[in-house]
């Protein structure tokens, strides 16, 4: 198998499912009390025995089959592996659908949808832009009075993480378990080459480093474009990108943000078209024109790690699951030549456990979420190369020795901006997919893109239940 085979294989988003059937057995009738002998004097009755104390290697949910929604990710091989466990301590037979991720949206809604109890699935995953959809809809149930009775600490969850992708409005819907949280990777060997070093000091007067700001990120990306082997082709660019529609607006996002921009300002006024957002948007054009492959507006994620780890650019800004592929050399030529910035380009991301209204066991199912993110689990799943949403695992010595790129996805974690929890969530991403897709293409003027965008984003946010204006 190929190497682009073997990575699409692993980074495709594919989910398995069955349907859940629940059984209980009703207790076994008493035998009546005997009657006393005619003869004899009245009895006074005996004292009721009290109930039989269940065995103490009882199963608590016997009998019960857990159905679960999954996208497939590593983090679902990394927690599957010990599910026998689970199921030995709890009686539980667990079974996972998987389904892909355009497919997994399409497939919950209906069910989501149906009364208390109704529906096939017992636990799934929420995606950082389904939360205020799913929250509009009242699909999701409080997780509270559980966390609670069995005293769950949340405190140890990234703060940021929590906010996204666990409590809405004080209320706990979720548990954060599997992050995407973005951030720079780049090129040790590039950035060290003396040669390089050196020119780009005649050109700048100052040193190459590492770029924290906006203008340093463009600056650096269309420096180190350039024809390494003096053939007359460009062949290093100075940034893998993905610009194909949808993920345009991700970098969109991190040109935004690293500028301490976001989507709205703090009074819900739609700022991808105010100066923070114009530049971001002119930034892009001039990387797209001038720091990475015309081929990119093609690029989705796969296509421009596979372009990264071909060794063909000098900067990517990728996904935190994303490091560890790229530095095995199984799967990349740069391997053991890359490091990670902790400049705030990042977009946060993540998925949280949740337990559906429609759920027929919901008990069984917080006992399944309270299982997998677990210390001892979360912290098994971490070591295997899970992505962590954890404080007490991301900290933890053996899971950084393991992967010292942890150490810094923590800081990822911590400054990655968060995705505007809204009813109709989903519509900002398509909205700015569309019109920055279009300024890189040139068939829309970038200050018309951007103000269409935010009239869109305006109307989103106008009447919103969840917004406090």
């Amino acid at each position: 198998m190929n190497k682009q085979r073997m990575l699409w294989l692993l980074l495709s988003v594919v989910l398995v499912m069955s349907l859940l059937l629940a059984a209980c057995q009703p207790a076994a009738p008493q035998a009546p009390a005997e009657e006393p002998a005619a003869e004899e004097p009245a009895e006074e009755p005996a004292a009721e025995e009290p109930a039989e104390e269940p065995a103490m290697d009882e199963k608590p949910f016997a009998g019960v089959e857990l159905n679960l929604l999954q996208e497939t990710v590593p983090d679902l091989d990394y927690f599957r592996e010990f599910i026998p466990e689970f199921e030995e301590q709890t009686g539980m037979k667990v079974n996972i659908e998987e389904v892909t991720y355009t497919a997994m949206h399409e497939k919950l809604v209906p069910q989501l949808s149906l009364g208390e109890g109704q529906g096939s699935y017992d636990v799934i995953e929420v995606d950082k832009q389904w939360v205020g959809e799913f929250m509009c809809a009242d699909w999701l149930l409080p997780l509270d009075d559980y966390i609670e009775r069995d005293g769950f600490d949340t405190s140890v969850y990234v703060p940021a993480l929590f906010d996204m992708i666990g409590q809405v409005n004080g209320v706990t819907y979720m548990l954060p378990y599997y992050n995407y949280t973005t951030g720079l990777v780049y090129r040790t060997d590039i950035f060290e080459d003396p040669e390089i070093q050196a020119a780009y000091e005649e050109e700048f007067g100052q040193p190459l480093k590492v770029p924290e700001t906006l203008d340093e990120y463009v600056e650096t990306a269309k420096f180190l474009t350039m024809d390494t082997d003096g053939d007359g082709e460009i062949d290093q660019y100075g940034a893998a990108m993905q610009l194909a529609r949808f993920p345009s607006y991700g970098e969109f996002a991190h040109l935004l943000f690293v500028q301490d921009g976001w989507y709205y300002d703090d009074e819900w006024n739609a700022a991808v078209n105010d100066e923070k957002g114009m530049k971001a948007i002119n930034s892009l054009i001039d990387m797209y024109k001038n720091a990475t492959t015309e081929a990119a507006t093609g690029y989705f994620f796969n296509e421009q790690l596979e372009f990264f780890n071909q060794g063909n650019a000098a900067m990517i800004i990728t996904y935190s699951v994303m490091p560890a592929l790229i530095d095995n050399p199984e799967f990349s030529e740069v391997a053991g030549k890359i490091d990670l910035s902790t400049a705030p380009f990042g977009m946060q991301g993540g998925w949280g456990w949740a337990i559906p209204k429609s759920a027929p066991n919901p008990d069984a199912a917080w006992e399944f979420i309270k299982w997998v993110e677990s210390p001892e689990i979360a912290k098994k799943r971490a070591m295997l190369g899970g992505a962590a949403t954890r404080l007490d695992v991301l900290e933890d010595p053996e899971v950084l020795a393991a992967f010292p790129f942890q150490e810094t996805i923590r800081e990822w974690l911590k400054t990655g901006k968060p995705f505007p929890i809204v009813c109709r969530s989903q519509e900002i991403i398509d909205t700015l997919s569309l019109n920055v897709s279009e300024a890189l293409a040139g068939t829309k003027d970038p200050q018309a893109a951007m103000d269409e965008a935010a009239e869109v984003l305006n109307d989103i946010v106008a009447e919103d239940p969840l917004v406090n204006k």
